[in-house]
C-alpha cells in the first residue's frame, strides 16, 4: 500500500512540475486585459454557454488578440 501511494505521488508531482513550467509561457504574452475582456463578452453571448464552450470560446478570443510571432527581419547592411 506504501509503494503505490509513493508511485502515485510520484506521479502527480512530476505532471504538477510540468504544468508548471508549460503554462506560464502560453500565458505570459497575454495581459490581464485581454483576460478580462476575453471573459466578459464570453458571459454576453446569449445562449449562455457551458463551462467547456465557455473556456473554449475564452481561449480563442485570447488567441485573436495575442499577437502572432513572425518572421525576423535581418537589416540590411549597406
Amino acid at each position: 500500500m506504501t509503494r503505490r501511494v509513493t508511485v502515485t505521488t510520484l506521479a502527480t508531482l512530476a505532471t504538477v512540475a510540468v504544468l508548471t513550467v508549460v503554462m506560464p509561457a502560453s500565458q505570459a504574452a497575454v495581459s490581464n486585459a485581454v483576460r478580462d475582456a476575453c471573459a466578459k463578452k464570453a458571459n454576453a453571448v446569449t445562449p449562455p454557454l457551458r463551462a467547456g464552450e465557455r473556456e473554449a470560446y475564452i481561449t480563442n478570443c485570447i488567441a485573436d488578440a495575442a499577437p502572432t510571432p513572425g518572421k525576423t527581419k535581418k537589416k540590411k547592411s549597406y
